[in-house]
């Protein structure tokens, strides 16, 4: 034992090195082996066997190694040293504040959250703050947590900081912070930066909506003011003044709020389709449906993200009713909200805007969590400061996208660098893993791929009990029935839009379709090539895309669609055979699933197929939705599908790597099965309804896990 000196400044008796350099071997063979996901799993496990304690010469040693390695390894490292105590560790974190490799400096710069301020840092960490995106929120994380043990320094720095900062963006992200930090002093700084009509509006705007929670007689003259200018801030001081408005009364049964910070959740997915509004909202506004009919359900409220307008005039939903909708308002035209990726930076606007949703839902008896994001990160910690109940709807997403890639042989150490920089990888595995061990209820995703985490949170569960349960995602059977209604009775728009559409020379021949979001993780431009690249399969069918907001594309709208352009250059022929619809609401949808099977008299033929050209699929919303409306489809093996296609009868299931387009020819060849369709509506609706999800997700709300 010896005695040692702590970050806070007494002393502690510790072991020295109750973990030595030998016991970093598993993580130095899985990096060997190229196994990023094991380099995941064992770095979980040895980075609490750290916690705490003192590391050695040698056991450093091998941690600059694996930095210096890069990747995988370099990142568990770093993770080891966020748990080691003492000067030494915090010296090397703080040091990697400087490396010119960005992703070591996000890692770095999370990892000194998990200790006492280290003033070397600050400097360092204010520039990461400045950049955007997750490395501010990793930044703004840490300076703000060390701003409860030293305030006046982080504010002295702070303040110095935006004195020679003038770029837009990056004083809003100073002011971000100035406004998150507890400390009732600067409430004059932040009117002075909110009513300073020279201040770009992006500072003005962070300024206001911190003092939206900073109510006195200043503040609140000082937003009046501003609410009645000619301005973009008006609408911002607008909200800021009106603080949560009314808040629901509670009634009987249970009140259930469900958190996505996905656009468009105004009950009538007005947008389908288009930006984020995909799967996810759809499943959002049916289920939200489904739970407020059940009679155990006395309200759901919805939250989504939208516009401070959009916050401002609220959706077109009768309050009184067992539903309602939340908006957190995030972005403007400096920083723009075009993903739930892009909120990380704003942080602050994500907290002010859950907690004022739980405030106007009234009683919130639990808060159902979904995504691996800032969200569901702010979400748990609003509800766990509220003592409010969370349930986590539990899918492994990164380890899925990390286990998909490496089977295809697709992820050496630089790529996974680039994969944890543009999808905060690692981060975001950590933070599955934590609320899937912290929430107070798991929901689970049938699953045919094991995790060593899951399994632990399965095995500790089947101890305690009532924790957890298996729930399948369920769709809305009756937009299905309807459009099958609709095509006995007359033609809807949509189905004349894509009549019009075809090239006449393309008419007669079947429809393979794809609906989803027009962005990178969804495959459609990966759907785009196969059939473009492969004549059999281009002169059998016509290939209709269902998604994106092909007017105003976001960043990522347009990369896929730029993409999609590049592949019809390279095959000019394939262009009179494509369509693209754009975004469309849900029931346009169901109307186009159910025309592709049943065919249109002189514009396409019957059987055609649905292809989801994602690598993986969490559940797969948009696949059982085809199979219910009696398509064949084609989806990939890793994730939710395999759980219901049934391969060379249903469907044909890919695997990571496999050829997308032969895929698909095979798929063509399923649709004459005798009985095929039949079985596949069969199946959905037995197994996922939404009914079904939401009784199952009822039993999980109540159990008693006493």
């Amino acid at each position: 034992m010896i005695s040692v000196p702590t970050e806070r400044g007494s002393r502690l008796s510790l072991p020295v090195s109750p973990i030595r350099a030998r016991d970093l071997a598993p993580i130095e063979h899985a990096v060997a082996d190229g196994d990023r996901l094991a380099v995941l799993h064992r770095s979980a496990e040895i980075t609490e066997a750290a916690r705490h304690t003192l590391g050695d010469r040698e056991l450093f040693a091998r941690l600059d190694a694996l930095i210096d390695g890069g990747g995988a390894g370099a990142f568990a490292a770093i993770e080891i040293l966020g748990a080691l105590i003492g000067d030494t560790a915090a010296a090397r974190l703080a040091e990697l504040l400087t490396t010119e490799r960005r992703v070591l400096r996000r890692h770095a710069s999370w990892q000194l959250g998990e200790r006492e301020p280290v003033a070397a840092a600050v400097p360092a960490l204010l520039h990461e703050l400045r950049r955007g995106g997750i490395d501010t929120f990793h930044a703004h994380r840490t300076l703000r947590h060390w701003s409860r043990t030293d305030a006046a320094s982080i504010l002295r720095a702070l303040t110095t900081t935006l004195a020679v900062t003038d770029e837009p963006a990056e004083r809003s992200r100073l002011v971000d912070l100035l406004g998150a930090i507890d400390d009732r002093g600067t409430d004059e700084f932040l009117v002075d930066l909110a009513v300073d009509p020279y201040e770009p509006d992006a500072a003005r705007i962070a300024a206001v909506g911190a003092l939206g929670e900073r109510p006195s007689a200043l503040v609140d003259d000082a937003l009046t003011a501003l609410v009645h200018a000619d301005d973009a801030i008006a609408a911002h001081a607008a909200f800021s003044l009106e603080r949560g408005g009314h808040t629901r009364a509670s009634g009987a049964g249970l009140h259930v709020a469900q958190l996505v910070l996905a656009e468009g959740l105004d009950g009538q997915l007005s947008r389908g389709g288009q930006g984020e509004t995909g799967g996810v909202a759809s499943l959002l506004v049916s289920l939200g449906d489904a739970l407020g009919s059940h009679p155990a359900i006395g309200h759901v409220t919805t939250i989504g993200r939208g516009t401070v307008t959009d916050a401002l005039i609220g959706p077109l939903v009768d309050d009184d009713g067992p539903w309602s909708y939340g908006t957190i308002p995030l972005g403007d035209v400096t920083r723009p909200v075009s993903n739930a990726g892009d909120a990380w930076e704003h942080i602050p606007a994500v907290e002010r805007g859950v907690r004022r949703a739980l405030h106007t839902a009234g009683r919130v008896d639990v808060l159902h969590l979904r995504m691996a994001d800032v969200g569901t990160l702010v979400g748990a910690e609003v509800a766990a400061a509220a003592g409010i109940p969370t349930c986590f709807s539990l899918a492994p997403d990164p380890h899925n996208v990390i286990q998909s890639l490496q089977r295809r042989g697709e992820l050496d150490g630089d790529r996974f660098e680039q994969l944890d920089l543009d999808q905060n990888t690692w981060f975001r595995a950590r933070l599955v893993e934590r609320l899937g061990r912290h929430a107070d209820r798991v929901a689970l995703f049938p699953r045919a791929t094991s995790f060593p985490f899951l399994d632990s949170i399965v095995a500790d569960d089947a101890r305690a009990g009532g924790r957890t349960a298996v729930v399948a995602e369920g769709i809305d059977l009756a937009s299905l029935r309807r459009a099958e209604c609709e095509a006995d009775t007359g033609t809807p728009d949509v189905i004349r839009e894509l009549h019009d559409r075809l090239a006449e020379d393309r008419r007669g021949r079947p429809v393979l379709i794809s609906v989803g979001r027009l962005h990178p993780v969804k495959g459609m431009e990966r759907v785009v090539e196969a059939w473009a690249s492969n004549p059999r399969l281009r002169e059998r069918c016509n290939l209709v895309i269902v998604g994106g907001d092909l007017g105003h594309p976001s960043t990522a709208e347009r990369a896929v669609l730029d993409q999609i352009e590049t592949t019809l250059d390279r095959h000019p022929t394939a262009r009179d055979g494509l369509v693209l619809l754009g975004g469309r609401p849900h029931a346009d949808i169901a109307r186009l699933l159910v025309s592709v099977r049943r065919g249109r008299a002189g514009a396409w033929a019957p059987g055609g197929v649905y292809v989801d050209g994602a690598m993986k699929e969490e559940f797969g919303l948009a696949v059982l939705e085809a199979m219910a409306a009696g398509l064949v489809v084609v989806a990939p093996s890793t994730g939710g599908p395999s759980t219901y296609v049934e391969p060379g009868d249903t469907g044909v299931l890919v695997e990571p790597g496999d050829p997308l387009d032969r895929a698909i020819v095979s798929a063509f060849g399923l649709v004459d099965l005798p009985g095929r369709s039949d079985r596949a509506r069969r199946m959905v609706e037995t197994r996922y309804s939404i009914g079904t999800m939401a009784s199952q997700l009822v039993d999980l709300y109540s159990a008693d896990t006493a």
